[in-house]
């Protein structure tokens, strides 16, 4: 039996898609300043340097990793890994971003934990085929 996505579901997985798209976009664009100004950069040690770089590095895989696990777990059917990595996500959201995309995350969530087409979609098991090696013979 094949069920449907719920439409609030698919709006979540998009919303969090255009964001990953936009901080990706976002960061490129930070970097971009980053190497086109490093002569200000030049005059600090090697530590300093690899201590900045590891610092930007973990926040770009902090505030991008967890939307696209969410993205990844809503289309496998996942319900407890797709509110783990939504909290994660929304977590992440208050600790570096900030902004609108918190309260978009804690409503995100909230539908994600109330909404009952969403749980059952979640929760039901894939349709899985099993193949015999006998059916597969040419």
């Amino acid at each position: 039996m094949n069920v449907k996505m719920p439409t609030l579901l698919n709006v979540i997985r998009a919303l969090l898609g255009v964001q990953s798209i936009y901080i990706i976009i976002s960061m490129v664009a930070v970097l971009m300043e980053l190497f086109q100004y490093r002569a200000t950069y030049a005059g600090l040690p090697l530590f300093d340097l690899i201590a900045l770089f590891a610092n930007i590095l973990l926040r770009i895989i902090l505030i991008v990793g967890p939307p696209i696990l969410t993205i990844v777990y809503i289309s496998k059917r996942r319900y407890k890994l797709t509110i783990t990595f939504m909290s994660m996500t929304l977590f992440f959201g208050l600790v570096f971003l900030q902004n609108f995309l918190v309260v978009l995350h804690f409503f995100m969530l909230l539908v994600l934990l109330l909404h009952q087409p969403i749980k059952r979609y979640l929760k039901q098991e894939k349709d899985t085929r099993h193949y015999h090696p006998g059916d597969l013979r040419l």
